[in-house]
């Protein structure tokens, strides 16, 4: 526990916490994992810690999905999880925000706005297609390198892109949305914010992305290409891991925390 670090959850098949240092996220993370294997809700179990740190939070959601966060939890296999990890029913809460509906690729977002500590704004994105999607996000992030944002030590706010898969060429996207994210991944660490991609697959991040990404969340997989990478990088064991792992139940890497 710390002033900066955030609750995880628990360590597998141990009653052990486990924490994360905040400030660790300004070198961003990917949040990777099949369908149904629990990586949405892991990307907002950090988001919801980041929350409740100070952090603010910008959302980009083409699922239309993030907007629960604004509502309290009624979910009862939810609410049924959470003396598991300490928790009360009369612990769920709804966070400060708002939700905004993108419609035109074109629109002129001023982050600076909308970063208010501790509030979650979140731009969903499902009434645009994978090109315009490209083009909004290429567009949002070219904004915020040209507003002059000021140099800061700590992490002060996460730009969480969700489904950042749909921003490749093979779902008819042009690829000007993923340069940018490279670029972001390598430059806004000095201004305190932190990026995270959260994706069906990790495989296809390459070059730049994946070299500026140190915290790797990976939940259960199923993509041969990422089981392969998986087996490369971690070894055997951690591959039968994490494709026997429950729902909820993943591996969290950051080569420097540790000890790797």
């Amino acid at each position: 526990k710390g002033e900066r670090n955030i609750y995880l959850g628990k360590v597998a098949e141990k009653n052990l916490s486990s924490y994360l240092e905040i400030d660790r996220l300004t070198t961003h993370a990917v949040v990777a994992g099949a369908t149904g294997g629990g990586k949405s809700i892991a990307a907002q179990v950090i988001i919801e810690e980041a929350l409740l740190k100070g952090i603010s939070v910008i959302v980009f959601d083409p699922t239309a999905q993030w907007s629960g966060m604004l509502r309290k939890c009624e979910d009862k296999r939810m609410l049924a999880l959470y003396p598991k990890f300490g928790l009360k029913e009369s612990d769920a809460k709804a966070f400060l925000g708002n939700v905004r509906q993108v419609q035109n690729a074109r629109q002129i977002i001023d982050i600076q706005k909308y970063i208010h500590p501790g509030h979650i704004q979140i731009f969903t994105l499902n009434k645009l297609t994978p090109p315009e999607m490209d083009i909004f996000v290429a567009s949002v992030i070219a904004s915020i390198f040209k507003s002059d944002p000021k140099e800061y030590q700590l992490l002060k706010t996460i730009l969480v892109f969700d489904e950042v898969h749909r921003l490749l060429p093979k779902f008819g996207a042009s690829g000007k949305g993923f340069l940018q994210i490279e670029r972001a991944c390598r430059e806004f660490r000095k201004w305190g914010l932190g990026v995270m991609l959260v994706s069906q697959v990790l495989s296809d991040f390459v070059g730049e992305i994946k070299a500026n990404i140190n915290t790797e969340v990976q939940m259960r997989v199923a993509e041969e290409s990422d089981l392969n990478r998986i087996k490369e990088r971690y070894g055997l064991e951690a591959l039968k891991s994490l494709v026997r792992s429950d729902v909820g139940v993943g591996m969290v890497q950051n080569a420097e925390y540790n000890k790797g």
